[in-house]
């Protein structure tokens, strides 16, 4: 008798396939399963923050601590900027060599606010028009805004003008730009506001340890362009001793657009230099903070045709004085001395820029400038703060020039000058609304 098999079912086939593996089949509620989804993410999550409590004191032992920004230009003190009634910009020395401008007021052109009298920078522009403007304020040589170095008035004590190149282009600091009417401690010469740039932060403070350092930096360009800048500083007497200076050249490039120009159009070439020393002191609590500079600078410079240049030469002194702040009062004092001469030429070019005529030989133009200031601040309750201060200024200056130009000379001399003085009062209260 043939017995015919029946065909195995699916299961049977797996099980002869693999004799092993057994296939369990069960059901579980849904409730059941998201429980225990739940305790496995709780168990991982508890270990997790077990390992993140664990490293939390390294890692804020390793952060560095975060200090406010402090500014000085707003109210003549320093304050922390979120505390300072006017907008303050501030631009810090990497944001300064960042752009790509041969000039620190080409650099602060970065700002909205911040404009120059010419649309060309110190590079190429007369020094006579060389004003600053903030919020389209008092656009002209003669700057309605203050440019401060350290806290000491920059702008020149007989026109007005700014010589930028006075200052150094890859050892500032940091720039503090108060644009419109909001630095009014500053008095009348800050109708525009306030530029004021500083070379170096305080002495023995967190941002600047007492240590030697120097820095040499040099770059060439297009143009025949070359420029070179140094600074050094060392611990010395209690306190530090600096040594900074520029040389800068360039062949220029010719002011007149290609289809203008004529054979009298010549480069505008420029070469300058400088060199400042000085000595500071950080207020300590048996000795006020001092700060003792002097600074000497020459420029020359040609202004488009073989006629037209000028010259420009200067030496200044400083001292500042600081007492050690004490709880809610703080002051300083500043005393400076400039003297500077400078020699200027023009000419008049005919239609098809072939010659030009003399105008004027601005050969003498003595200028001098003597200052002091001080500025005391008194803290009070809930943030409220009282500045008050008092300046001198005394500046003299003449200009003595040929013109009237006629048969191969100068036929007339002109002398022109005065004096000015000014004193000045101020008193600041500051109070969170």
């Amino acid at each position: 008798m043939t017995r015919i098999r029946e065909a195995p079912t699916v299961a049977e086939h797996e099980m002869v396939r693999f004799p092993t593996r057994r296939v369990r089949a069960s059901f579980r509620p849904p409730s059941v399963t998201i429980l225990n989804l739940f305790r496995r993410l709780h168990r991982r999550a508890l270990a997790y923050l077990a390992l993140i409590l664990s490293a939390a004191p390294a890692a804020a032992a390793a952060a560095p601590a975060v200090l406010n920004e402090i500014v000085v230009s707003a109210a003549r003190a320093p304050q922390p900027a979120e505390h300072a009634a006017a907008t303050v910009r501030v631009l810090t020395a990497e944001e300064l060599s960042r752009g790509p401008s041969a000039t620190l007021d080409g650099a602060l052109r970065a700002v909205p606010a911040f404009g120059l009298f010419r649309r060309a920078d110190s590079l190429a522009a007369n020094p006579t028009a060389q004003g600053v403007s903030l919020r389209g304020l008092g656009p002209s040589g003669a700057s309605r805004s203050l440019v401060l170095l350290d806290g000491v008035p920059l702008n020149d004590p007989f026109g007005g003008w700014v010589a930028w190149t006075k200052l150094p282009r890859d050892g500032a600091w940091r720039a503090e730009i108060v644009p419109g009417g909001g630095a009014t401690a500053w008095g009348n010469a800050a109708l525009g506001g306030v530029v004021q740039i500083l070379t170096a932060p305080e002495p023995f403070s967190p941002t600047h340890p007492n240590v030697a350092s120097a820095r040499l930096s040099a770059s060439g360009g297009s143009f025949g362009t070359c420029e070179a800048e140094f600074s050094a500083s060392t611990p010395s007497g209690g306190g530090e001793a600096r040594l900074l200076g520029r040389a800068f050249a360039t062949d220029g490039y010719t002011l007149v657009a290609p289809e203008r120009r004529g054979a009298i159009d010549t480069p505008a070439w420029s070469r300058h230099r400088w060199i400042a020393a000085g000595w500071r002191r950080a207020p300590g609590s048996d000795a006020l903070g001092i700060a003792v500079n002097a600074r000497a600078f020459d420029e020359t410079r040609g202004n488009g045709t073989p006629y037209t240049g000028n010259r420009s030469r200067e030496q200044f002194a400083s001292v500042a004085l600081r007492g050690q702040p004490e709880t809610g009062f703080a002051w300083d004092a500043t005393a400076y001395a400039q003297a500077q001469t400078f020699a200027s030429t023009f000419s008049s070019v005919n239609a098809v820029r072939t010659t030009e005529t003399p105008a004027s030989d601005q050969h003498t133009v003595p200028a001098s400038a003597f200052g002091a200031a001080w500025t005391g601040s008194w803290r009070g309750n809930a943030g409220a703060r009282t500045s008050a201060g008092a300046d001198l200024r005394l500046v003299r200056g003449e200009t003595r020039e040929y013109f009237t130009y006629a048969g191969g000379r100068f036929a007339r001399e002109r002398i022109a000058g005065g004096r000015q003085s000014f004193a000045g009062l101020f008193l600041l209260r500051e109070q969170a609304l």
